[in-house]
């Protein structure tokens, strides 16, 4: 990766993994956004401080490279998000995505319910918008579905909490906070969904006030001129 590259990103964002063709993946911090919005280009929270071109969907470098970000994170999410630098390549990866063919692995800390070891979340949800903000919830929706395991059960100040492994199938917006938000199992920090009470309880005892939620494993294959590729990356949990 090019030196300017590298000092284009957020001061705490990272290239976990790179291959032959230049499929990168990068880390992204919580609190930081993938792609920016229209009205905050310059932002110093975006993950790139480069131009965005909206329409064709890539980060456009001064000298007239591209940058195709393949996937995105919430805001408050952190972990592992999947780039390169060819149109046709990023043509591949999209479709993979779109076929539900990548294997993501999430950590999230959540309140404690007696459950399942493992199973399977799988619901409708539907997307509203009020003043602007975006809000998912049960509805006549597209089908969200997620794979869960138990990771570990703690406590923090007298407070049970659930660890949780969670593979999304598919990739619906907020996916992972609304589903275990439906299962009274808040993310631990969540602004939106989360059990405010409870966030404000753990904050004297967690090291971060942030959503205890990151995508820390991604492995998918895409195939370029008849010839296939395995890109795989993961980095540790950080809670």
């Amino acid at each position: 990766m090019s030196d300017f590259f590298n000092g284009s990103l957020h001061p705490k964002a990272y290239i976990a993994d790179f291959d032959a063709n230049r499929v990168v993946a990068l880390y992204k911090p919580c609190e930081v956004t993938s792609i920016p919005t229209e009205q905050l280009l310059t932002r110093s929270q975006n993950l790139l401080r480069l131009p965005y071109d909206f329409q064709r969907r890539y980060y456009v470098f001064p000298e007239g490279q591209k940058f195709f970000l393949l996937n995105r994170l919430d805001a408050p999410t952190s972990g592992l998000l999947i780039g390169c630098f060819d149109k046709n390549i990023a043509t591949a990866i999209r479709q993979c995505f779109f076929n539900q063919e990548v294997r993501k692995i999430y950590y999230a800390l959540t309140a404690y319910r007696k459950m399942p070891s493992h199973g399977t979340f799988l619901d409708c949800l539907s997307e509203q918008r009020d003043r602007n903000h975006l809000r998912i919830s049960r509805g006549l929706g597209e089908k969200a579905m997620t794979k869960y395991f138990i990771e570990k059960e703690l406590c923090l100040k007298e407070n049970p909490l659930l660890k949780l492994h969670l593979q999304p199938i598919t990739g619906r917006t907020h996916q992972l906070r609304v589903q275990c938000a439906l299962r009274k199992l808040p993310i631990i920090g969540d602004k939106i969904y989360g059990d405010f009470a409870l966030n404000r309880k753990l904050w004297a005892v967690l090291p971060k006030k942030r959503l205890y939620l990151q995508s820390c494993a991604i492995a998918f294959s895409y195939e370029i001129q008849g010839e296939k590729f395995l890109f795989s990356s993961q980095i540790p949990c950080e809670f």
